[in-house]
């Protein structure tokens, strides 16, 4: 999988303006994780956010208008959580855990 995991972080490198900033939302799931492993990464664990706080941070990050996609997906893919009325986020305590095998070791 690490090769793998490799060549995925080499053509998401494509997804990405000269700024560092996502131009597109990849279609392939493992270049997804990655691209918001990116996002997630920015983050403070054990900090509480308001949905405008994330909502700015993901947009210092991505160079299209579809904040409330990547939010959703954070969400999905267990990078971050919420309370039921989107008034506090968070980073997921396991998310390192669980997408452990998309990290590569130099």
């Amino acid at each position: 999988m690490e090769k793998s995991i490799q060549a995925y972080n080499k053509k998401l490198n494509n997804y990405y303006d000269s700024y560092g900033k996502l131009i597109q939302y990849p279609s392939k799931r493992p270049m997804r994780i990655i691209a918001l492993k990116k996002i997630t990464e920015q983050l403070n664990e054990g900090r509480e956010y308001t949905e405008k706080e994330i909502n700015e941070i993901i947009s210092q990050n991505i160079a299209f208008s579809d904040i409330e996609l990547i939010r959703r997906e954070m969400y999905q893919y267990k990078f971050i959580g919420r309370l039921r009325d989107g008034s506090k986020y968070w980073v997921e305590n396991n998310w390192r855990n669980i997408y452990s095998e998309y990290t590569i070791e130099d």
